[in-house]
């Protein structure tokens, strides 16, 4: 099977629904004592403009890997450019293996220490990274194929338990929350999800048009990542959460289920779209090493392998939430250069073809 645009949607909406629904009910919660709705919308649709601009930009290009069309100099690209980006793709594995291990520990292994949790992780992440980026696509597709039907349910038992008084009040106070750290940490958190739409191998121009459409549900998503365990719990109390949905979920309870809880089946859900995640993560940064030093996947492979070892003795330096939380902050400006810079090459560049052309 190879990489067609329902391939592209479904990997884009399972790694998204793999990152927001246990990073991003916290942040939102914390921004504001009301009105959330707001920054549900200013969250969305920041991630949505983006991914147009980004899927703009590629559709303009000759190849949609940029990695096929870098110019000449491409030292200059790879210092302003490149290794910023892998640099932002580390530190966005090391906190993901990190946040994924916590969740882990918390929800199915409790006396594992964390340290082999994330081995777990990054040896799966890193197998994954290893393959094809076609293999990684249809992997999405069957795991999405086996489990949707049992997303979809379990998105409709969100608010089995809501309160629905508790979504008022809904106006905002003042605006000072974009000003604040958790909004502006929440602000493109999903970034990384979007950048295989730069990396994708040579084949049949896509329609990035019906992939842009499908991009705007990542809205009613975050929208139900954050609403649902304040319908339930309240602001005051969901916001003391660690993860937020994961506790509304353990109110639910239902007897159909082999798993004793919602919890279980939804977390299990959520750890296999993450490891897809980091394993195209992972695949991004072979390639971009592969490109940087001119060697072959062989070179590069084994150079992978190394940096994921590193990744896991750093990742395993963080002992707690609080420090995770840092490091999230810490790789900010990373996170914004990065997405900034790769937009304005990709821009160059198709606006370059068109008058060479």
């Amino acid at each position: 099977m190879k990489i067609n645009n329902l391939l592209i949607i479904i990997y884009f909406l399972i790694t998204n629904i793999g990152v927001m629904f246990l990073l991003f009910p916290s942040l939102i919660l914390d921004t504001v004592d009301n009105g959330h709705w707001l920054i549900v919308l200013i969250h969305g649709l920041s991630h949505v403009v983006l991914f147009g601009v980004l899927l703009l930009g590629v559709s303009k290009l000759k190849e949609p890997n940029i990695l096929q069309i870098l110019p000449k100099k491409r030292w200059l690209v790879s210092l302003t450019l490149l290794v910023p980006l892998g640099l932002f793709i580390i530190g966005t594995v090391i906190v993901s293996i990190r946040t994924y291990a916590e969740f882990t520990t918390v929800l199915f292994l409790n006396q594992t220490p964390m340290f082999y949790v994330m081995v777990i992780f990054i040896t799966t992440a890193a197998y994954i990274g290893l393959g094809s980026m076609e293999s990684i696509f249809r992997t999405t597709f069957l795991i999405a194929a086996a489990s949707s039907y049992v997303i979809v349910i379990i998105f409709i038992l969100s608010f089995f338990n809501a309160e629905w008084y508790n979504f008022f009040p809904a106006k905002v106070s003042n605006m000072d929350f974009l000003f604040e750290m958790p909004f502006i940490t929440g602000f493109l958190i999903l970034s990384p999800t979007f950048l295989f739409i730069a990396f994708l191998p040579k084949g049949k121009k896509f329609n990035y048009k019906t992939v842009f459409w499908f991009s705007w549900f990542i809205i009613p998503f975050i929208f139900m990542a954050a609403y649902s365990p304040m319908l339930v719990f309240g602001n005051e109390i969901a916001r003391n959460f660690t993860f937020p949905y994961i506790e509304m979920l353990a109110t639910v309870d239902i007897d159909w289920s082999i798993f004793e809880t919602l919890t279980s089946l939804f977390g299990l859900s959520l750890l296999i779209y993450a490891t897809l995640f980091l394993g195209m993560l992972l695949h991004i940064l072979r390639m971009l090493y592969q490109s940087m030093f001119h060697t072959g996947k062989l070179h590069a492979s084994i150079a992978l392998v190394i940096i994921v070892i590193l990744i896991t003795i750093v990742a395993n330096m963080i002992s707690t939430w609080e420090q995770v939380q840092s490091h999230i902050i810490w790789i900010l400006p990373l996170r914004f250069y990065a997405i900034i810079s790769l937009l304005i090459f990709i821009f160059w560049i198709g606006r370059r073809n068109r008058h060479e052309t």
